[in-house]
């Protein structure tokens, strides 16, 4: 039975290939010159981890003495990164090279993730998942339904099938963006591109704080509506408009008779609320408005392109299905009407805007609803943010805005919005600069539409 020097130093070998004959010329002339700059690593045993040109060039110059650092305790799987790790810095491998280089990597350890094994080497979870294929092709590797990451942990493989190569390069570029944090399932082209978007809004906003709101007419806040009163000092019968897109979902609905009671006290009299609402639960929240403000009509905001699935007989059933390409808007008043002039009550929009929020409204759109229901200089609010869309509207139209919402990571990326900064200027870093090369990139109206999943 082998000990363990003799079994460490049997499994610990060369792993990169040799340089081309004039680098290792140039290598060894350099060592004759000035000798060994970078110290060739070994283990506790005496094995090479890194540095086997330098020591090759050493014997045949006939130098015993030269530079070498010793570390311990490291597994052969550490040691291998290390390897990897040192010399990837160092030299530059050809495409040929480093798929070859990944190649002997999966066959030796086929279950680690496409991201993690690229990290490793330095290259593209891209390039690891195509040689991967190439291997489970040609029966070199097994197909595996779980990988392992960083952290040591098994995770299902995430899945995407799409119909056209332009497809399959969205997929992957999303799937670079989200790494590790790839959802481990089957998944469709929509789904991951929505996951990379959410994930380049996050971090934009990590390790940042919301700022104080200044004393500028556009002010937004992070806390619930129920304490915008208390926290931006709104006094009551003082608001000429407010103008929100409330969440869809059932969850919601305890909240908007609370909506209703806060818009009834700070509104003037004959001030309007105008509310974007879903169609689903339609019914509970005219219900919910009916007690503390006056119904007075429905708007339609009608989208070009693919429209929204939903089912009528629930998830489970699927029946009734039904395509949707409009959205309800609710137009209130407190007490009686007083607002003068007419507005259109259809709205067509030509494209989704979703580069601040998931349920980010067009700001054209919005534009229109503060010029139909309100007058330069009044005060807007909107007590459900979100994107910060109305606040962005008031800016260029010269109304005062108060906002506010309970997503901190929101807040802080309507105060970008607000200072004129982009997705792409408010940070930077290459996966940002990928996600929003996917973003430019994907029309969703080509894509075929899913269950309707929106704030449900």
């Amino acid at each position: 039975m082998k000990n363990k020097t003799e079994a460490t130093m049997a499994s610990t070998t060369n792993l990169m290939p040799d340089l081309a004959p004039w680098d290792y010329e140039l290598l060894k002339a350099s060592i004759a010159r000035v000798g060994v700059l970078v110290p060739v690593l070994k283990d506790e045993y005496g094995n090479t981890i890194d540095g086997y040109q330098r020591e090759r060039a050493c014997q045949e110059l006939a130098i015993t003495d030269y530079r070498i650092e010793t570390v311990a305790g490291l597994s052969e799987d550490q040691k291998r990164d290390r390897a990897f790790t040192l010399n990837l810095v160092r030299r530059r491998l050809d495409q040929k090279q480093m798929r070859e280089l990944i190649a002997a990597e999966l066959k030796r350890t086929p279950d680690l993730s496409d991201y993690w094994l690229a990290q490793i080497l330095g290259s593209t979870d891209k390039t690891v998942a195509a040689v991967r294929q190439e291997l489970i092709a040609t029966s070199e590797i097994p197909k595996l339904n779980a990988l392992r990451g960083k952290d040591g942990k098994y995770r299902r493989v995430t899945r995407i099938v799409t119909n056209t190569a332009k497809e399959a390069e969205r997929a992957q570029q999303a799937l670079q963006i989200l790494g590790d944090d790839a959802p481990c399932r089957d998944l469709d082209l929509r789904q991951v591109l929505s996951q990379a978007k959410r994930k380049k809004k996050d971090a934009l906003t990590k390790g940042r704080h919301v700022e104080p709101p200044g004393k500028g007419d556009i002010k937004i806040y992070h806390c619930p509506f129920e304490r915008l009163e208390e926290v931006a000092g709104i006094k009551p019968n003082s608001v000429n408009l407010v103008l929100t897109d409330i969440p869809y979902g059932q969850e919601f609905l305890p909240q908007v008779g609370e909506l209703a009671a806060f818009a009834a006290r700070v509104l003037v009299e004959g001030g309007l609320l105008v509310t974007y609402t879903g169609q689903f639960w339609l019914h509970k929240v005219i219900a919910s408005f009916e007690p503390h403000l006056n119904y007075r009509w429905c708007n339609a905001s009608v989208w070009e392109g693919t429209g929204n699935v939903a089912h009528l007989g629930g998830w489970k059933q699927r029946n009734g299905r039904v395509v949707s390409k409009w959205k309800p808007i609710l137009v209130y008043s407190k007490g009686e009407w007083t607002k003068a002039g007419e507005w259109f009550d259809v709205s067509i929009i030509n494209s989704k805007e979703k580069e601040w929020h998931d349920w980010q409204q067009p700001l054209e759109q919005v534009e229109r609803l503060v010029k139909d229901f309100s007058e330069p200089g009044d005060l807007v609010v909107d007590p459900c943010g979100g994107g910060f869309t109305t606040p962005v509207a008031c800016q260029r139209l010269g109304r005062r805005c108060i906002s506010c919402d309970i997503d901190e990571a929101a807040v802080i990326r309507g105060q970008d919005r607000l200072a004129g900064k982009s997705t792409t200027n408010a940070a930077d870093s290459p996966h940002l600069r990928r996600a929003e090369q996917v973003a430019r990139e994907v029309d969703l109206t080509q894509i075929p539409c899913q269950p309707l999943r929106v704030k449900y």
